[in-house]
């Protein structure tokens, strides 16, 4: 029987919790059922293929897997009673207002989001840079360039002796 709990799943103090709950604590599971509702239930463990979560389907009255919409969903096989696998996978209940009850979601920390918006702002950093940098540099060179011309240090070569004797017949 799938076991509605109001809390989150004890994730800091599972071995005693499945052993108060299940016969056999490694048949214990906290996961959500096809509704999205956080419970408990003591099932032998399934396999659990890479990039899914399990969880218990009330009709059916077994353990199952859904796909994972995550991004952190675990690489790899595991037992559906391994709760060191990916945070995805682990379940709590979040407050969205103090007005709203608790919802449950799969426990993504932002830890990926965070990461994404500083990769982000980064690069915008680096491309400004680049951007500043360049323009200095073409300043510079444009400035210099000028200077030499106003100083007189860019020479105009001579005329070669063809050039001069092509121009004198021409005239």
């Amino acid at each position: 029987m799938f076991n509605i709990i109001k809390e989150s799943c004890p994730y800091q103090n599972w071995t005693s919790v499945a052993r108060k709950r299940c016969p056999n604590p490694d048949h214990f599971h906290c996961l959500i059922d096809e509704y999205g509702r956080i419970g408990w239930v003591c099932r032998e463990p399934i396999w659990v293929e890479k990039d899914r979560c399990p969880v218990f389907n009330v009709v059916a009255k077994k353990l199952d897997t859904t796909s994972c919409s995550q991004t952190r969903c675990p690489p790899y096989s595991y037992r559906s009673n391994n709760i060191d696998v990916e945070y995805v996978c682990r379940y709590v209940m979040e407050r969205e207002s103090s007005t709203t009850p608790f919802t449950t979601k799969a426990t993504d920390t932002n830890s990926v989001l965070v990461a994404l918006i500083v990769l982000i702002l980064v690069a915008i950093l680096v491309l400004v840079a680049g951007i500043l940098f360049y323009k200095y540099r073409r300043r510079q060179r444009n400035g210099k360039r000028q200077e030499e011309s106003n100083n007189g240090l860019i020479q105009t070569q001579e005329p070669s002796s063809f050039t001069k004797i092509v121009l004198t017949t021409m005239t």
